[in-house]
């Protein structure tokens, strides 16, 4: 069985690399986890809409792909994205919106916030999911895709080249979103606790937990 997640070691630069993409992985947007959020319909599409309102999502996926059918004005596609149960239709169905050259360049520059609060969410609401992020404070979470060089890296994690970050031809968006967001929770009072407990735990023991659990989700 493929690894899903890999905690790559000081490279030269001292940096610690954490390696995912499959959907076991706690960090992939395919990975279940339940949670309600508010939409960002006027942030895709302010001429559509005026209010927000807020929703239950099974995994970032479906919230991210919800907001992508609506910047073009797609309800049809909006509601089979929420109403499915799995993220891989919901990817084919945004990949099949019809969106113009000036549809694509405005979602280039508004998707990276709609990620940010779909992941915000995900990992604000689910414990055993936040725990496992928290154990990545010190190092960067890198998604290696060798489908996507732009929320990954371009190249596969078994990829010796994805092991030096010079090599990588993508821009690595959503490592960099999850890493933003860890932060961002990590000073928050109400998961103190946790903090402390992650705190309290060796290297080997954070290594453990984020190269062998499976399928953790908050129900």
């Amino acid at each position: 069985m493929m690894q899903h997640t890999r905690v790559l070691h000081k490279d030269k630069n001292g940096k610690v690399f954490v390696l995912f993409y499959e959907d076991d992985s706690a960090f992939s947007n395919f990975h279940p986890a339940k949670f309600e959020a508010e939409t960002v319909k006027k942030l895709v599409n302010p001429e559509m809409f005026k209010e927000e309102e807020t929703l239950k999502f099974n995994c970032s996926e479906q919230y991210f792909m919800y907001h992508k059918a609506l910047l073009v004005g797609d309800q049809k596609a909006a509601k089979f994205i929420h109403d499915s149960k799995h993220p891989m239709p919901m990817k084919m169905a945004g990949r099949k919106l019809n969106m113009n050259r000036h549809d694509l360049e405005k979602w280039s520059q508004k998707s990276q916030e709609v990620m940010y609060h779909a992941c915000l969410a995900k990992f604000s609401q689910n414990l055993e999911l936040r725990k496992l992020l928290f154990r990545t404070k010190g190092m960067f979470l890198v998604e290696a895709s060798g489908n996507d060089a732009i929320w990954g890296i371009g190249i596969w994690k078994e990829d010796p080249r994805s092991h030096n970050e010079e090599s990588w031809v993508g821009t690595n968006w959503l490592g960099e979103i999850l890493d933003r967001i860890r932060e961002e929770l990590w000073v928050k009072p109400e998961f103190q606790a946790e903090k402390e407990e992650i705190e309290k735990e060796n290297v080997e023991t954070r290594i453990m937990f984020l190269e062998a659990l499976k399928n953790i989700q908050e129900c």
